[in-house]
């Protein structure tokens, strides 16, 4: 694809949004909640566990961060660029904890962003949404450990699912975006 990656992405129009959304049940919700404790007490270590998992399960996805992608494992748990990235992917997390009773556009559109962000890397591809997502729920086991019985892996699964619709759906919008200016050039 040969889009420019200085393309914008601050706006993803509302109508490309599918109207239907997840819809969590209130036990769903609770059981989210009640097991968010175990990984929000320390955000930077379980948000550390996740990036280190998927660097290791993929490789190259290292290269998608520059400031980071010849650091070896102890030192990114040192970096403050580093710290900063697992911090506020950790952060996404507990908003979205907090908020799945009241899903809203807001929140839709700040995923399509996250997704357009991601289109905008060198080198990803939107098969790695399928290697965080299994470093998530690896990660998530083994923080919870011997609590994390099929509800609440299915809790945690319907909730990744949810994030991932959005930000899949932002990365692709992001290179529909790009066929479209490229053929406006042609004609």
């Amino acid at each position: 694809m040969g889009c420019d990656a200085s393309k914008s992405t601050d706006v993803i129009e509302n109508e490309e949004i599918e109207s239907d959304t997840f819809d969590f049940t209130d036990t769903q919700i609770d059981t989210i909640r009640s097991t968010w404790p175990i990984l929000a007490c320390d955000m930077v270590d379980i948000g550390s566990k996740v990036f280190l998992k998927i660097f290791i399960d993929e490789p190259k996805l290292k290269y998608a961060f520059p400031s980071f992608s010849d650091m070896e494992e102890n030192e990114l748990l040192r970096h403050p660029p580093f710290i900063d990235h697992v911090t506020r992917f950790m952060q996404i997390i507990d908003y979205l904890v907090e908020n799945l009773d009241q899903q809203n556009s807001d929140f839709h559109q700040a995923l399509l962003m996250l997704g357009a962000k991601h289109a905008t890397y060198p080198g990803f591809q939107v098969s790695h949404f399928t290697v965080f997502n299994k470093a998530l729920l690896e990660v998530w086991e083994s923080a919870i450990g011997e609590e994390f019985i099929p509800e609440v892996q299915n809790c945690w699964t319907q909730l990744f699912a949810y994030i991932m619709r959005y930000i899949v759906q932002g990365y692709e919008l992001y290179f529909s975006e790009c066929q479209d200016e490229i053929i406006e050039e042609k004609t």
